[in-house]
């Protein structure tokens, strides 16, 4: 299965960083050099520390923008001078080996645009933007179709590709035909479900056998012949 799912995949390795002790009007000029809405601040060993953004330059400047006027926070950044007393920390951060849809939900949950990927030791590894995780759907159909027939349905299901219709259409993936087993469609379906781009999967899969109500065989031999029990 493809790995472009992973965040690791789609983030970007080259990123500004700010150290803690960087002054607030040289924050402001990175960010706008760099056309970015914000960036790590990280330590002498690369450490993550925290996030400085344009919203935390804004509450410098009109600290009861966002912030609970007279709030702890409020008064820090609005005296604040250097990036320590101006960034927001500890920062939200993702691993590279993650699922993007992890970054995803982590963007949305606090209306984030970017987020730092650290490594295990939590040093800067790299950073994830919405527009980067979107990529990971901006795949053709004929992409995602190849995708659905050479690695799901041949490669992890061990099916011939041509013994199925298989079509896609602005991502979202049509099948249609007859598999061995009744059991085999879900996995299907969970796999194809996997594939960076596809949107939706309809299928009208049918199972030349229906063994969604056949119990296992036991292992090894039951009854009065079993070996574990003496006979005359």
């Amino acid at each position: 299965m493809s790995s472009r799912r992973k965040v690791g995949s789609v983030m970007k390795i080259d990123v500004a960083t700010v150290a803690p002790d960087t002054p607030f009007k040289a924050v402001a000029v990175l960010l706008a050099s760099w056309n970015i809405s914000g960036a790590p601040v990280v330590d002498e060993d690369g450490q993550v520390l925290g996030v400085v953004s344009q919203g935390d330059l804004l509450e410098h400047e009109a600290p009861h923008g966002l912030l609970k006027p007279g709030s702890r926070q409020a008064k820090r950044k609005a005296g604040a001078a250097f990036v320590a007393d101006l960034m927001t920390s500890p920062a939200v951060t993702v691993r590279a080996e993650d699922d993007v849809t992890v970054a995803a939900k982590l963007l949305e949950q606090n209306h984030f645009h970017r987020l730092p990927v650290v490594d295990d030791a939590g040093k800067l590894a790299g950073i994830v933007s919405r527009s980067d995780l979107l990529r990971v759907f901006l795949r053709t159909d004929q992409e995602i179709r190849a995708e659905v027939s050479d690695e799901v349905l041949e490669r992890e299901m061990t099916l011939d590709p041509a013994s199925l219709y298989v079509a896609v259409h602005n991502g979202i993936v049509t099948l249609n035909g007859t598999v061995e087993r009744t059991s085999m469609i879900p996995v299907i379906v969970a796999l194809i479900r996997r594939v960076d781009g596809v949107v939706e999967v309809r299928q009208t899969l049918k199972g030349q056998f229906d063994d969604r109500g056949v119990s296992p065989v036991p292992p090894g031999p039951v009854g009065i012949l079993s070996p574990h029990k003496p006979h005359n």
